[in-house]
């Protein structure tokens, strides 16, 4: 079918009308003056989408995960709170108070200028991203973790997740750790911790820049979850399964009741209860078996219901 020079002129002249106009209903981009917002668009730009949108989370009991807000506390801390939970990550070396670039992400500036930091926040996942300019920028990144007191953090030894414990029961994570170049190629990253501070090692001489690299800090065990797991530190399983040993059935749950009675989060409570009612006895053969292989027992819970189930874990299992 042919088309008139007019026709075509025409269909030209509504084509750029329309392009301007959806243009111009676009936010002019935040990109040029914060250069973090625009590192994070290049190199991970599906987190800044996420991050565009940040409905809260709603949990069946009628309590609502708070809302997202630039941290301008000394400690530039972004907590995930829901219930009686609050577990923090914090960025190190930010200078000054938070941008709220976007309604999920948060950007700061570095004391080094070869850096900068965002936090990200959806409904599950709080992330601390470190974007390395250049080449002149530090390879290790030291990141503080609040938590409840009696916390502690440990590296998983198969694949490098950090677990966070706290009195004895597996609390929340920080996800493996990765990072990437502008060019998409992974860069090699580790984790270390000393106390309550995550360590990052990110060797990025030879990448592209930027390059970005994310501890994404994860909570166990909350109301959002239809899954849930309770594990129980070495230390725990251990004492569980002498006090069996010894005093029998009364006795394993007297030191289980005392350790449940010292978790910080109700799901973690109501597992207990659950194991107490069914009675200990038909969990202590796993436990036995925890024990003796130096590994974790663990009960996972299925909502609704709850379905509980006790079983023997490696992985996410604290070696103390």
């Amino acid at each position: 079918m042919r088309i008139s020079a007019r026709a075509f002129l025409v269909a030209m002249a509504t084509a750029v009308a329309v392009v301007s106009a959806n243009l111009a209903a676009v936010p002019a981009s935040a990109h040029s003056d914060d250069p973090t917002l625009a590192a994070l668009t290049k190199v991970v730009p599906q987190i800044v989408e996420e991050a565009k949108a940040v409905p809260p989370t709603v949990i069946p009991e009628g309590d609502v995960q708070r809302p997202f807000a630039a941290a301008t506390d000394p400690g530039h801390t972004l907590s995930v709170s829901v219930s009686e939970n609050e577990v923090g990550i914090g960025v190190p070396d930010a200078a000054g108070a938070g941008n709220q670039a976007l309604p999920g992400l948060v950007t700061y500036a570095a004391r080094q200028p070869s850096v900068s930091f965002a936090h990200q926040r959806t409904g599950q996942i709080a992330r601390a991203l470190t974007v390395i300019h250049d080449a002149s920028a530090p390879t290790e990144y030291r990141f503080p973790i609040s938590a409840p007191e009696g916390s502690m953090l440990e590296v998983e030894e198969d694949d490098g997740t950090v677990l966070i414990y706290n009195n004895d029961f597996y609390l929340a994570e920080i996800d493996l750790p990765w990072a990437k170049d502008a060019n998409g190629n992974p860069v090699p990253t580790s984790y270390r911790v000393e106390g309550m501070t995550l360590i990052q090692t990110v060797n990025h001489a030879g990448a592209a820049y930027p390059v970005v690299a994310d501890p994404a800090l994860k909570l166990q065990c909350e109301w959002w979850k239809a899954m849930c797991r309770v594990i129980f530190s070495k230390k725990l399983t251990n004492q569980i399964y002498g006090s069996w040993l010894y005093a029998g059935a009364a006795g394993a749950v007297k030191v289980a009741d005392a350790a449940c009675d010292k978790a910080k989060n109700s799901r973690i409570k109501l597992a207990c209860k659950v194991m107490f009612a069914a009675g200990i006895a038909q969990y202590i053969y796993k436990i036995r078996e925890a024990a003796n292989k130096k590994q974790c027992f663990a009960l996972r819970i299925q909502y609704p219901g709850p379905i509980v189930w006790g079983e023997v874990r490696k992985k996410s299992c604290q070696s103390k």
